[in-house]
């Protein structure tokens, strides 16, 4: 959800290394260590996207990430926990990268459609979104699950608030504009995007979605 939004006020406050807590990982330079941990996750996104959480084994994510199966359990205890990390991972990944493109922005129209350009881009261009689909039709049988996705949208909904408020402060938008309300509205509609690109498949217009999502937005934003 490369799960792309350091130095910014958007960095997540999961540690995402939480997940492997109290997991025996081999003696090794913390480098090495790092290298082995990103090659797993890696190996296990491509292994979600294309088969599901479920669909999904510890051999299959060895495979593709070329490691064994032991190797994996000495970093992650569980399948579970691998898919938690991975979604983790990829939202703080989007974020951060969305942050600094936007930092570089000066016009509040310009900045607020290419926030939800890169939204709408990664969805095709990386298809993470197939991830979060998976998530959600695990969620109603596994509550970690459905407490992880619970979070991502709170940091989805929480920079969006952020670009809220920052627009308010530079006198962009009116005062009277509550961020906690927008905010969620915004989350709402980029969730819902999710499921649109999937929906459509190679029908989706990404033009299109921009289009709509930005003006409907700036409307409240931009008054």
């Amino acid at each position: 959800m490369r799960l792309h939004l350091r130095t910014n006020p958007v960095k997540s406050t999961m540690n995402r290394d939480s997940f492997v807590s109290g997991v025996s990982v081999p003696k090794s330079s913390p480098a090495h260590a790092a290298e082995v941990r990103q090659r797993i996750l890696a190996g296990a996104d491509r292994a979600f996207r294309a088969r599901g959480f479920r669909g999904t084994t510890i051999p299959a994510i060895a495979a593709e990430a070329t490691v064994s199966v032991g190797l994996i359990y000495r970093y992650f205890p569980s399948k579970e926990e691998l898919f938690l990390s991975v979604c983790q991972t990829s939202t703080d990944a989007h974020l951060d990268e969305l942050a600094a493109t936007l930092s570089a922005i000066a016009d509040p129209q310009q900045r607020l459609r290419a926030a939800i350009a890169r939204f709408v881009s990664s969805l095709s261009e990386e298809r993470w979104g197939a991830i979060v689909i998976h998530a959600w039709a695990e969620a109603d049988r596994n509550p970690r699950l459905r407490d992880m996705l619970d979070r991502l949208f709170e940091q989805q909904r929480g920079f969006a608030a952020m670009f809220i408020r920052d627009a308010i402060a530079r006198g962009e938008a009116p005062p009277e504009v509550d961020p906690e309300v927008l905010s969620l509205a915004a989350a709402m509609l980029l969730h819902g995007t999710i499921a649109y690109h999937l929906q459509r498949g190679p029908r989706f217009n990404e033009e299109a979605v921009v289009e709509a999502i930005s003006s409907l937005l700036s409307l409240a934003l931009h008054r």
